[in-house]
């Protein structure tokens, strides 16, 4: 049996595997619903002329990932996980047999409860992003190292010591961030119906894991219970890939 044509492409970035947290946010969405899209790997160097061509007028836009493309007579282009989320249940209604994806409207004010959350686990694994979750061989790397230093104002590998004050320093500040999701999966069992917040967290845990394996058991013991265990199982449905991929555009 064939699979169906895409309706979503979905540009991703590139490496061994889905690394990015914004990226992962937007897979699990496209999962979910069962929208059926393709993928469109890109290097860091590769996203601002992909924006430009995409969004002629960048008026108010970032150039980042990731990006969707709705195809067909609706042609829609967009960026920004949370609202490409909006989107997907604006175009893929229910009564079009698409399944409707909750939560999004809590994800603005718990991205603002867990403000300090992204810059504790990036300054964790920055180094490990760079040796591990990057393609070597397009540009991704050079790219990555020469941004992200100018930063921190120092070398990857020294974020973690200088920025966040030592590794111990830094997961004491993940785990004060995280609290709220300790919390919420306190009533869980990890058979429940997954929402977009549950997915926009499980998104971090995918970044961890795919540049560590080390901080990863580090991360799923962090309050040394389940709450991990029961967020992923929770996700896990929807966490293998099912986009085609593409060779562009």
């Amino acid at each position: 049996m064939s699979s169906p044509e895409p309706l979503v492409r979905f540009y991703d970035l590139s490496g061994p595997k889905t690394w990015s947290p914004a990226c992962w946010s937007t897979r699990y969405a496209l999962n979910y619903k069962g929208i059926p899209y393709s993928i469109t790997k890109l290097s860091y160097p590769a996203i601002r002329p992909t924006c430009e061509k995409l969004f002629p007028d960048m008026t108010g836009l970032e150039a980042t990932v990731p990006i969707i493309e709705i195809l067909g007579p609706n042609h829609k282009a967009l960026n920004n996980s949370t609202p490409i989320a909006e989107l997907l249940n604006e175009r893929f209604t229910e009564e079009a047999g698409y399944k409707h994806l909750k939560g999004i409207e809590e994800v603005k004010k718990y991205e603002a409860e867990t403000a300090s959350l992204g810059l504790a686990l990036l300054r964790w694994v920055i180094q490990d992003v760079w040796e591990n979750a990057l393609d070597p061989n397009d540009g991704s790397r050079e790219y990555f190292k020469k941004t992200r230093e100018a930063v921190f104002n120092c070398e990857l590998k020294d974020v973690t010591e200088l920025r966040g004050g030592g590794e111990a320093a830094v997961i004491e500040d993940i785990k004060k961030a995280w609290a709220l999701l300790r919390d919420r999966m306190k009533g869980e069992d990890g058979t429940g119906e997954p929402t977009y917040l549950d997915f926009y967290d499980a998104a971090r845990v995918k970044w961890i894991e795919a540049s560590s394996t080390e901080k990863h058991a580090k991360l799923m013991n962090l309050y040394g219970d389940d709450t991990f265990t029961k967020l992923m199982k929770k996700v896990e449905k929807y966490t293998m890939m099912k986009g085609k991929l593409s060779r562009g555009l």
